[in-house]
């Protein structure tokens, strides 16, 4: 879409509004006295790169935009800070003029042509997106100035003519002439100042008034600007000084025609105020003329921004802004007898009443003081406290004097002598019942029908030096001494309970606001409250002496730092959530404060029937109108400005990659509030860093030199000027990217591997065992296969020779009982040479005949079974596979003590057998459904039997797994397993190898 388009279509949709609107404007009270304006002037010195102001503008994020001779600077409120507009722009690169469209982007002419600055890059500055427009070669890209017109279309005065936006270009319109300002009038035609002078363009051609020079007694090329404002008058700023034309008559306003009456600019803010500068001051139109607000000031440019303050780009003076006095100082100068005022007390009937220290009690006339003293029968002037009674009586406590009362143009003197209990009266009450109550510093004295009665510590009071005393809505009366708080319960004071601060507090005044609670105010700690009789810190960041309540429900706080506004809510908001910020605004010099220390009489503030707040200071008497006080309850704009690596600078963007292995990172933010930039807190929190929110000191500078992998948020909230806080703020994201060996995939193959290895060990350890114990099987199968040889060599070979002469022995003997006897001893040798034989066969070869452990556990059952036996079912899992010749005889030898006791005790219907060839295990299970065996019998065996403890004994000798369950009445299961790398051998291996070829050649 056509910029121009764009900009038409946005400016048409908001002049409605603005001109709606536009009486609403905030500006300089132009009521003020033109010298009561507060001036604060901005140079090099404070980072401003030029002291030669061009231009200025504010964004819509609050920031404003100055444009200078070297270069573009942005200003917060608090620094100023340079933007480089593009990779080949030198940021300081003049800029001549400035210029804000409706859909908020920012247009800046340069020397080197029209860059714009869109509006989503101002809140995070990124150069990349700043878009350049040229409007040719040489002197024609010089753009000196910029100006919106009403149908939309963006006009730029370069040193080669007029140039219009125009298809994302810039379109000549009038060639060959130097254009110095642009202008609107009221019927849509553009005053141009030209190098020649002025002439009028409307639309389609250039027209000029010749005689107009001559009306304002000036050649036609001394014309520097021409304004006309929102009555139609149009203003003329010249060589020989300002003049306006009304109703088609020219008026030349004094001093004009002098030579040091050049005016160069003129400017109307949004309420209508026009402002000029000449060459010997800066000027304010009033209605009757033009009156001086500041002397050779030089102005270049004026700009009145959204909360009302007038910026003024000079010469070469710097940026200079103009602001309201939001207080008023009242000071000798007005008749006061002293600036140092200590209390201040508004009576019944709005009279204001101001003691001074040492100087006497003053009562306001009008605009004038009118003064007490020793003359009018104040014989002590060191005036500390004031009240006032039913009877309308003025009580005035005094600081060595004692107690006045002040009725009807005399004073009346009560002090020591009168049984009051000390010369310095620092708080007087006047209670419901017409009593008075005088808090000093020997004693609280209670005046009541003239008589006074003193209360001390004998009475319960925590100390003598009682410092304030007051009266709630119930009718208790509460004393707060140097030493803690007291209540008056009977006739005797009991003490308040106190906080948890370490060391005793000093209360310097007891106030109770409208909503009934109880305040007791500390300059050593602050704001607390009193609850349930107890002491109840609520804020220690204000450490007020005085306090007040306006109808708004305001709390107004003066202190030794200056005047705090808080409002009830936020304050009860304070107490409940400690964790949030509290919102508060704060009044001091830069208000208009002498001086923001304030008295600490009693009471050093006090609001008139006229909604005027008054406060007691060391510099006077402060005065803020609560009704003219603006109502700026909008979020403050946050921005981040720079990030900083190591050394390296950028552009904040959109969000923060920092490379691996960053470890000093600087993030640079912002909270923007140009007008009242010192009252801006800001506090910020890093999650995964910062445990809690951290307040940010005035470099506005979050400094991390570790920051954990991974995306964290960055979180910044701030106040506005009026103390109110953006609780939700924004959310910055800084991504720490890790090293490789910093990554979850790294993380996941380190596991991995660490499995892998883990496994493979185990595997190996396995086979380790597997050799190991095959080895000893190996020996074990040789020992036996040894032992068997030696035994058939030598004993069984032996036996027989003996045998064979017993036989010839026998063939000798006749028959008789020795033959006999001799015939039965040959057959028991015989049995024992069979066994012998049988023993040696059993050594030298298997249990079983062949390899087929399946088939000789059926031939076994068939020899254990008879014709009322149970039935036999033997379950093949896996193809049958050679086993070691140890681990096979093993188990069939476990085998068949099992089957033998299945078969012959269990009384069994059933019995199954199931034996299982895996590649990581061989098992064998048999279970039968007979009578079952006893749980005792299954742990421990029976006693004289070494069935069960053989088959286990068997089973740990090959390392395998021998399980038996059994219970009386449930049958017997009986599960051995042993390892495939146990079991098979070598040949387990060399299977594996078998089927992993198998498995490569199938990919293949």
């Amino acid at each position: 879409m056509r910029v121009e388009s764009r900009l038409r279509k946005t400016t048409v949709g908001v002049l409605v509004i603005l001109t709606i609107v536009a009486h609403d404007a905030l500006a300089l009270d132009p009521l003020q006295p033109p010298s009561s304006y507060l001036r604060k002037d901005f140079t090099v010195e404070d980072g401003l790169p030029d002291n030669k102001v061009n231009a200025v503008v504010q964004t819509r994020n609050g920031l404003l935009w100055v444009a200078t001779d070297r270069g573009l600077a942005m200003f917060d409120g608090e620094r100023f800070a340079q933007v480089r507009l593009g990779s080949g722009i030198s940021k300081e690169t003049r800029v001549h003029s400035l210029l804000t469209t409706p859909n908020g982007d920012l247009w800046v002419g340069t020397d080197v042509g029209l860059a714009k600055i869109p509006r989503t890059v101002q809140d995070h500055f990124d150069r990349s997106l700043v878009r350049l427009y040229h409007a040719g070669a040489g002197l024609s890209d010089v753009i000196n100035c910029l100006h919106l017109s009403r149908d939309g279309t963006l006009w730029a005065g370069t040193n080669q003519g007029l140039y219009r936006l125009d298809r994302g270009s810039l379109v000549s319109v009038i060639p060959g002439e130097v254009i110095h300002v642009i202008e609107e009038a009221s019927n849509g035609h553009l005053l141009i100042i030209t190098g020649q002078g002025l002439v009028e363009w409307d639309g389609s051609r250039i027209t000029s008034d010749p005689g107009l020079a001559g009306q304002l007694r000036v050649r036609a090329n001394e014309i520097s600007q021409v304004l006309e404002d929102r009555h139609g008058v149009t203003w003329f700023s010249t060589a020989a000084g300002v003049a306006r034309r009304v109703n088609g008559s020219v008026e030349m306003l004094r001093p004009y025609g002098a030579s040091t009456a050049a005016a160069f600019r003129v400017y109307e803010d949004p309420q209508g105020t026009v402002w000029a500068d000449t060459g010997t001051a800066f000027l304010r139109d009033d209605g009757t003329g033009l009156k001086p607000v500041a002397p050779e000031l030089h102005a270049r440019c004026m700009y009145s921004d959204p909360g009302g303050d007038l910026w003024v780009g000079t010469e070469g003076n710097g940026l200079v802004r103009f602001k309201d006095r939001t207080i008023r100082m009242y000071t000798t100068a007005d008749g006061l007898p002293s600036n140092f005022t200590t209390t201040v007390l508004s009576s019944h009937d709005g009279t204001l009443w101001v003691g001074s220290y040492c100087d006497g009690l003053s009562r306001l006339d009008g605009q004038r003081f009118k003064t007490y003293n020793e003359k009018d029968g104040l014989s002590n002037t060191c005036v500390w406290s004031l009240a006032e009674d039913g009877n309308h009586d003025i009580w005035i406590g005094t600081w060595g004097g004692g107690l006045y009362r002040f009725r009807a143009g005399r004073f009346t003197q009560y002090s020591t002598p009168q049984g009051l209990a000390g010369v310095v009266a620092l708080c007087i009450v006047a209670a419901r019942d017409g009593s008075l109550w005088v808090a000093t510093t020997n004693g609280l004295s209670h005046m009541q029908n003239g008589h006074l009665r003193s209360y001390t510590t004998a009475d319960g009071l925590s100390s003598h030096w009682v410092t304030t005393v007051y009266q709630d809505r119930s009718g208790d009366i509460w004393a707060g001494t140097s030493a803690g708080i007291d209540r008056l319960r009977g006739d005797r004071f009991v003490p308040v309970q106190s906080g948890p601060q370490t060391s005793v507090v000093r209360y310097v005044m007891l106030r109770e606001d409208s909503f009934g609670d109880l305040y007791a105010l500390a300059s050593e700690n602050g704001i607390s409250r009193i609850e349930n009789n107890r002491v109840v810190s609520v804020n220690e960041i204000i450490r007020p002496t005085g306090m007040v309540e306006s109808s708004e429900h305001d709390f107004w706080f003066g202190a030794r730092n200056g005047i705090f506004r808080v409002a009830a809510a936020a304050l009860k908001r304070e107490a409940s959530d400690r964790g949030s910020p509290l919102d508060y605004a704060s009044f001091g010099r830069v208000d208009g404060m002498n001086s923001k220390v304030c008295g600490e009489g009693r009471p050093n503030i006090a609001i008139t029937p006229d909604d005027k707040l008054w406060v007691g200071t060391v510099g006077g008497l402060a005065m803020l109108d609560l009704r003219s006080q603006p109502n700026r309850n909008r979020k403050p704009a946050v921005l981040m400005e720079e990030v900083d690596v190591g050394s390296t600078k950028r552009d904040p963007g959109a969000e923060a990659v920092l490379a691996p292995g960053a470890y000093h990172v600087e993030l640079h933010f912002t909270a923007v509030d140009i007008s009242s930039s010192e009252n801006v807190r800001i506090q910020y929190r890093l999650d995964g860093v910062d445990p809690a929110w951290l307040d940010a000191d005035s470099t506005r500078v979050a400094i991390y030199t570790y920051i954990p992998v991974g995306v964290h948020s960055f979180h910044i909230r701030a106040s506005n000027g009026d103390g109110v806080w953006d609780r939700d703020g924004i959310v910055y994201k800084v991504t720490q990217q890790p090293y490789f060996y910093e990554t979850g995939i790294f993380r996941v193959v380190v596991v991995m591997a660490g499995f892998l290895l883990v496994a493979g060990l185990y595997r190996l350890r396995l086979r380790q065992a597997a050799a190991s114990l095959s080895a000893r099987f190996d020996e074990r199968l040789a020992e036996r296969t040894r032992i068997a040889r030696e035994l058939h060599d030598t004993l069984l070979q032996g036996f027989q020779g003996v045998m064979l002469r017993l036989q010839v022995v026998d063939d000798l003997l006749p028959a008789g009982e020795a033959k006999e006897e001799l015939e039965r001893t040959l057959g028991c040798a015989d049995q024992v040479i069979d066994e012998g034989r049988n023993t040696v066969h059993d050594l030298r070869e298997s249990t079983i005949i062949s390899n087929d452990l399946a088939r000789a556990l059926r031939s076994l059952a068939g020899e254990l079974s008879g014709e009322d036996s149970a039935t036999f079912n033997l379950v093949l899992e896996g193809a049958a596979r050679e086993l070691h010749p140890i681990v096979r005889d093993e188990f069939y030898r476990i085998a068949r003590e099992a089957l033998r006791n299945a078969f012959n005790h269990a009384q069994a219907q059933r019995i199954e057998a199931e034996l299982t060839y895996a590649e990581h295990l061989v098992r064998l299970r048999i279970r039968d459904d007979g009578v079952g065996i006893a749980p005792t019998i299954v742990e421990e065996g029976r006693s004289g039997h070494y069935g069960l403890p053989g088959m286990r004994e068997r089973a740990l000798k090959i390392g395998a797994k021998f399980n038996i369950w059994s219970g009386v009445g449930t049958g017997t299961e009986i599960d051995l397993s042993v390892p495939g790398s146990i079991a098979y051998g070598k040949s387990a291996s060399r299977s594996r190898l078998r089927l992993f070829r198998k498995k490569s050649d199938a990919k293949l």
